[in-house]
């Protein structure tokens, strides 16, 4: 491979390596349970530095394709098809905590017209504008979820790529905008996929879906956005911790 002909598109030169690495594991060239060649062997293959390489390997394990043993090497793991629990009430501790580790990926980002059901639930107009996000989740390499979410513009004014392509989306975007999310009202239920989300989750007609839809509003309780997320029911499993409702009764304190 001629590193050089290919860093002539605008990619980095580590996502370019990136790229080249994952193929060759994912085609076998690097067989799950083998390592990968040296840092050292990479570099003079490549043609690149080795911060290049630490940087592309960084990525991969990442992504769940590689271990990464200290002063051992980096070898490739097994295909990952293990069932993954999401924590409905602590997603985004288990992130930063690394109990759940998702690479997120931004596929589309627009403006689209409020649907009846959307802009009932909002509060917003049939056929005002919202913000429109749709992401793709991967744990250990392999997609898990697809979310669509939308939200009024007032309030996604500071949405940036990065910010909306980003596992910590919901704590970024409170600390930009200024909000303070505290409800989140809950619709699960199971349905099949269509030609896109089998596309985007890779998988087949026979494998359900797990959804989750999500109103989310804020202090002052006005709906600030919705999010229906699509989990592949043959990998995913949910689970929330609820504080039940404190209430005085003749015999005490129970709760409901």
């Amino acid at each position: 491979m001629s590193m050089l002909r290919r860093a002539e598109s605008n990619a980095p030169l580590y996502r370019i390596l990136y790229n080249e690495l994952r193929d060759r594991i994912n085609s076998g060239v690097y067989p799950p349970g083998t390592a990968l060649p040296s840092e050292t062997r990479m570099c003079d293959e490549f043609g690149v530095s080795l911060i290049t390489v630490r940087r592309a390997i960084h990525e991969l394990a990442l992504d769940g394709l590689v271990d990464s043993r200290h002063g051992i090497g980096s070898f490739v793991r097994e295909p990952a098809q293990s069932e993954v629990v999401v924590g409905m009430s602590s997603f985004t501790s288990d992130i930063v905590e690394g109990r759940l580790r998702l690479v997120r990926t931004l596929m589309v980002d627009n403006l689209v017209p409020a649907s009846s059901q959307i802009a009932d639930k909002l509060g917003v107009q049939v056929g005002s504008m919202l913000r429109h996000l749709v992401r793709v989740d991967c744990e250990a390499g392999a997609p898990l979820s697809v979310d669509e979410a939308f939200i009024p513009p007032s309030l996604a004014s500071t949405i940036t790529p990065e910010i909306a392509a980003s596992p910590l989306f919901m704590h970024i975007w409170q600390e930009s905008e200024g909000l303070s999310l505290v409800q989140t009202h809950y619709d699960i239920h199971v349905q099949s996929p269509d030609d896109k989300d089998q596309n985007m989750l890779q998988i087949g007609s026979d494998v359900p879906l797990l959804v989750t839809d999500e109103l989310v509003c804020d202090s002052t309780g006005r709906a600030a956005i919705w999010i229906e997320t699509r989990y592949r029911g043959d990998r995913s499993r949910l689970s929330a911790t609820m504080t039940l409702v404190q209430k005085e009764t003749d015999k005490g304190i129970i709760g409901e």
